[in-house]
């Protein structure tokens, strides 16, 4: 974890914190084991109250990105990962995948939708010629060009486009 994500979990855990609080986490250790499982859920409890308190007087969101846009979730799984277990680890590298899968397909559709624009009408299953007179490829022609698990999940969306 570098130190700006640090930094994010500090931050959060400090917000949520008095120094009340803060002075009961130091003299937990000092407490018998009986003691210390009380205190603890004391602790927790009062976080809670502290956290609860603060939404009710706070409207305003919390961590405003420099650029006052939230994070985009892509850009954050990586500092996710050293909370994760390995099955956790391997969801969501699956899900940055899928995600960007996703972005591959919507930009596919977007230069299939630009080039079936420019190019004349012809017989289904065949390449069009544009105003150009250059042979252009149809969909299952650049279908053809992905990978076999990008071409997976392109069947699966398109599948469940046509469902709609």
């Amino acid at each position: 974890m570098d130190e700006k994500e640090q930094d994010n979990v500090a931050a959060f855990d400090m917000l949520f914190t008095t120094n009340q609080i803060q002075i009961m986490k130091t003299l937990l250790p000092c407490f018998d084991r009986p003691m210390q499982k009380y205190l603890a859920i004391y602790i927790k409890y009062q976080e809670l109250q502290y956290t609860i308190s603060y939404f009710e007087k706070h409207s305003h969101r919390l961590f405003d990105g420099q650029s006052g846009q939230e994070q985009e979730i892509l850009k954050v799984l990586p500092s996710l990962l050293p909370y994760c277990s390995d099955s956790q680890k391997q969801m969501l590298h699956r899900f940055e995948q899928l995600m960007s899968s996703m972005e591959t397909y919507k930009s596919m559709m977007e230069m299939m939708e630009m080039m079936q624009s420019m190019s004349d009408a012809s017989a289904p299953g065949e390449g069009s010629t544009g105003g150009n007179g250059m042979q252009m490829p149809d969909i299952d022609t650049l279908l053809s060009m992905l990978g076999p698990e990008q071409q997976a999940v392109m069947e699966l969306l398109k599948g469940g486009m046509n469902h709609e």
